[in-house]
């Protein structure tokens, strides 16, 4: 009698290493072959994972990553059901989860299924060519090999309930390529990958500094225009850090207001020192609004996006908090990071009420700001960092002087005096546009980086405009040691492309 549930075969005829990188859609009971180990070459299949089709019906979907390094992910042998109807395909990996286009015969197919001597039925799935992958393709695989040993032993060292990094590369002749990976700490937790949402606290002032380059590149900001407030502050100074103003006050300063409010008192000069201010990017933020909107109903999150997020189709980030599921204490089985205390405890979404009759409030604040409140998932950050590592004009123009904009170093740190709150995430040498300037030192480039912290997750995210290199990096808990390190291990992979 035939058995109905099948064995997933795979044959690399190539002279070239491959390896299964990652399955998705199947139990780890049904794994025959481990992820991350090389496939034999030449004429002979192996048998990868068998499929319980019988519990499952009547719908099916699942995948099998293959890839040129173990952890790059290049190739995905999808396989579907629907009632009776199956659906297979081998084509080039398109992000996980995602049905590939098929590749041309000349590189590879999918057999026709059999069944063997032993009544088994074997689903095959063959390469017999390799794939002429782009340059910056070949340029990102020594990348990918070197973040997935360091993130593994960043995962071992700290045991994190998750983590994900992402990076993105240039070649010489202008193409891109990006991965994506992702760890998870305990059994059963859902791998984060591209689309996992994540809170970025503080990173939302580069996307702040972004805009603000956006507006003066377009003729309608200045970075010298003087804030109503406290006319001795300009945009300039906000941006750096440079204004004086303090780094939180409470209550919060208002964001879109009919009139607005005084500022609270500076600490020195403002552009004489540099003081990490959450306060001065409200403020930021506020002006923006103020001088840049073009509707009373538009809230400064249409402004953002409307300039930002839009023209470069970052259609997942937002200030909005993610739903969670009906039911669920913490964030193993979502893709999303919900954060943990610095004893693994899945951080509150709620505060306690401060008075008696008042509502629990969420410990998310999705009020439009600059200082910190976005959402966003790797997918669109590294598109992000992609639009930083362009170099071609075939943008509209304010888009280009944007960019250049962008990555200028506008206040330098000799001179300045006090600078506190600046080099947790790396030496400042001088401050951009919210990015935290390092200089070349060694081997290490001109790197802009910027790192944030929020309701248990922490997250940084940097890239060399001159190399070429962009990543991002995340971790699900409140770790002050893996926060302190996770700049470190990714400066350090800045540094080891050239």
């Amino acid at each position: 009698m035939n058995n109905p549930n099948p064995i997933i075969r795979i044959m690399a005829r190539v002279n070239q290493t491959l390896y299964v990188t990652g399955y998705e859609g199947l139990a780890k009971t049904e794994f025959t072959f481990p992820a991350g180990a090389r496939l034999a070459p030449g004429d002979q299949f192996t048998d990868v994972a068998y499929v319980d089709l019988e519990s499952r019906k009547p719908s099916f979907r699942a995948m099998v990553y293959l890839g040129l390094s173990r952890a790059s992910r290049d190739f995905t042998c999808y396989m579907q059901q629907e009632g009776t109807k199956f659906t297979r395909i081998l084509g080039l990996y398109q992000g996980n989860g995602v049905e590939p286009e098929p590749l041309e015969k000349q590189y590879g197919d999918v057999l026709d299924p059999f069944h063997d001597a032993e009544g088994r039925l074997i689903w095959q799935y063959q390469i017999d060519k390799l794939f002429p992958f782009s340059a910056a393709h070949a340029r990102l695989l020594p990348l990918v090999e070197g973040a997935a040993f360091a993130g593994d032993v960043f995962a071992l060292k700290y045991k994190l309930p998750k983590m994900v990094l992402g990076a993105v590369v240039r070649a010489a002749d202008g193409s891109f390529a990006r991965t994506v990976q992702g760890w998870a700490d305990a059994e059963g937790s859902l791998v984060p990958d591209e689309h996992t949402l994540v809170p970025v606290g503080s990173i939302t002032k580069a996307f702040t500094g972004h805009l603000l380059a956006r507006m003066v590149a377009k003729g309608e900001a200045r970075f010298t225009d003087q804030i109503a407030e406290n006319p001795a502050i300009r945009l300039i100074d906000l941006v750096t850090h440079t204004s004086g103003l303090p780094r939180e006050v409470t209550p919060d300063i208002g964001l879109e207001p009919t009139k607005p409010e005084l500022l609270p008192s500076v600490l020195f000069p403002p552009g004489t020192g540099a003081f990490y201010s959450n306060v001065g990017f409200n403020a930021l933020s506020r002006a923006l609004y103020d001088k840049c909107n073009k509707s009373e109903n538009a809230s400064y999150y249409d402004l953002l996006n409307r300039e930002v997020l839009s023209p470069l189709q970052l259609g997942h980030t937002s200030f909005n908090a993610p739903p969670w599921k009906v039911g669920c204490k913490d964030d193993s089985t979502q893709n999303l990071f919900g954060g943990h205390d610095a004893n693994g405890n899945p951080w509150p979404r709620q505060r306690p009420a401060s008075q008696p009759g008042q509502e629990p409030q969420p410990t998310h604040n999705s009020t439009p700001r600059g200082a910190s409140g976005l959402y966003s998932t790797p997918e669109d950050l590294l598109t992000w960092l992609q639009w930083h590592l362009e170099t071609g004009s075939d943008l509209e123009r304010s888009d280009v002087e944007a960019r250049f904009l962008n990555h200028g170093a506008y206040v330098q740190r000799d001179g300045l005096n006090p600078v506190i709150g600046l080099d947790e995430s790396g030496h400042m040498d001088a401050m951009g546009l919210g990015w935290v300037v390092m200089m070349p030192r060694g081997d290490r480039p001109f790197i802009l980086q910027k790192a944030g912290g929020t309701n248990g997750v922490f997250s940084y995210v940097a890239f060399s405009p001159v190399r070429g290199i962009g990543l991002f990096m995340s971790i699900d808990q409140f770790d002050v040691g893996a926060a302190t390190e996770m700049p470190e291990m990714i400066n350090d992979l800045l540094a080891s492309r050239k």
